[in-house]
Formats: structure tokens, C-alpha cells, sequence
């Protein structure tokens, strides 16, 4: 299988080798085990659950008289994650994603595409995936858009995160949250979880303005996500 955008839409190539079902299945698989939970689906998320072949294969809408078009992939929230994928069949081998329903809310979709091939070839990489990538780059650009926010000229990923967060956290704390720890609360480590507890105990939010925690945020010395990914790498080494 391999994956180009042209004009902004994921293609996706059925190699030699591959079915047509075995690509779709592993999509399925890797979009499902790269989504993270939101609002009540943390009442079904169980960090350690894949899905089997038969389970993935119940999202796949697919027969021998499928058009140019039509849908063969549906994922909304699936067992509490926020899949969010919807596959087109353009033609014998070839399929597109849905742009705007994916990235809105997991951003670009490069990294689960490549677990789909890792996942097709048989690879497993025996721990839980990291989804960093939501929170950096062209991924937080299209989904903070969701939000009708736009990054500022040469605004950094951190500054851009601090600098919502007192708006978003208005509307939808959950989330607001998880961008400025840069992360799923999913990955959080007992640092991240201790940070915060610290953070709402010195900001509680009765008695502290937004644009006291605005100001607090500005002068924050690091950035949660950068400080994670050090730990992160003297564990692995």
C-alpha cells in the first residue's frame, strides 16, 4: 500500500501483492488504534484494546458492485475513540479520505497511513502508540481551526497552545487541557497528571480571571510536551 496528497487529499494505492479488503482492514486497524477518547468516550476507552480482523471488517462497506465514489469505510466514535475516518472508493485500488471530518480532528493523517502499512506487512510495535503529532505542526494548525483559531507569524507551537488555551478552556476544559499538556490524557505520565493537579490547585478557576491564567501561562518557563519527550527518551534509552 502506499499514500500521496495531491491537492490536499489523502490518495491511497493498492500495491501488488494486496487485496483491496486487506488495505482497507488495516486502516481500520491503525486508524482505530491512533485515536484517542473525548467527552464520555472515556467511559468505553480501554488503552490496551486492538480491534481483531472480524471487528475491523464491520466497518468496512464494501461488495463486488462498489462505484466510483462510493463510501467503503465509516468511522465515527468507535468503543470511545475519536476515529473519525471515512474512505471513498475512486476506482479498482484506489481510495481517498475524507479530508476535513479526519483532520479537524486528528490532523494529518500521514502517520496513521504508515501504520496502515506497517500493520499490513505485519508489524506490530508492541507498545502503545504515541499521537504527539496531533498537537505539533500542520496537525495543530488544522485542528485548532475547528476552532476558528489561526496561528499567529511566527508563533510556535507552544506559544500558540498557551496562548488559546484560556478561550478554549471556557467552552471545552477536557480539550483545552490536553492542548497545552501537548497530549492525549491517555499518554499523560505521573508528572503531566501531578503538573496539573498543581496548575488547577494554584488557578482555581472560581477566583482567578482567564486573563490571570493568559498571564501565568506567558511566563511558564517550558513546554509540557517538550519536557514529556525528554523523559520519554532517557526511558527508551
Amino acid at each position: 500500500m502506499r499514500h500521496e496528497k495531491i491537492d490536499g487529499i489523502a490518495h491511497i494505492y493498492v500495491e501488488e501483492g494486496e487485496t483491496e479488503q486487506q488495505a482497507l482492514r488495516a486502516i481500520v486497524k491503525a486508524s482505530f488504534e491512533l485515536a484517542r477518547p473525548a467527552g464520555l468516550g472515556w467511559n468505553q476507552f480501554d488503552i490496551g484494546h486492538a480491534l481483531t480482523e472480524e471487528q475491523a471488517d464491520i466497518f468496512i462497506i464494501f461488495g463486488d458492485f462498489t462505484v466510483a465514489g462510493q463510501t467503503v469505510v465509516r468511522m465515527d466514535y468507535v468503543l470511545g475513540r475519536q476515529c473519525k475516518t471515512v474512505i471513498y472508493r475512486e476506482s479498482p485500488g484506489h481510495f481517498t479520505l475524507h479530508k476535513h471530518f479526519y483532520e479537524s480532528a486528528r490532523g494529518i493523517p500521514e502517520p496513521m497511513l504508515e501504520r496502515a502499512k506497517e500493520i499490513l506487512t505485519g508489524k506490530n510495535t508492541g507498545r502503545f502508540s504515541t499521537t504527539g503529532y496531533m498537537f505539533k505542526g500542520e496537525s495543530l494548525d488544522l485542528r485548532f481551526e475547528r476552532y476558528n483559531y489561526r496561528r499567529e507569524s511566527g508563533e510556535s507551537d507552544w506559544d500558540f497552545r498557551r496562548r488559546i488555551f484560556p478561550d478554549l478552556f471556557k467552552d471545552d476544559p477536557n480539550t483545552a487541557v490536553e492542548f497545552l499538556m501537548g497530549a492525549s490524557m491517555a499518554e499523560w505520565d505521573e508528572i503531566d497528571a501531578a503538573f496539573m493537579r498543581a496548575f488547577f490547585y494554584n488557578l482555581d478557576k472560581s477566583v482567578v480571571t482567564f486573563e490571570e491564567m493568559a498571564e501565568f501561562l506567558k511566563n511558564f518557563p517550558a513546554d509540557p510536551m517538550e519536557l514529556r519527550e525528554r523523559r520519554q527518551s532517557i526511558q527508551l534509552n
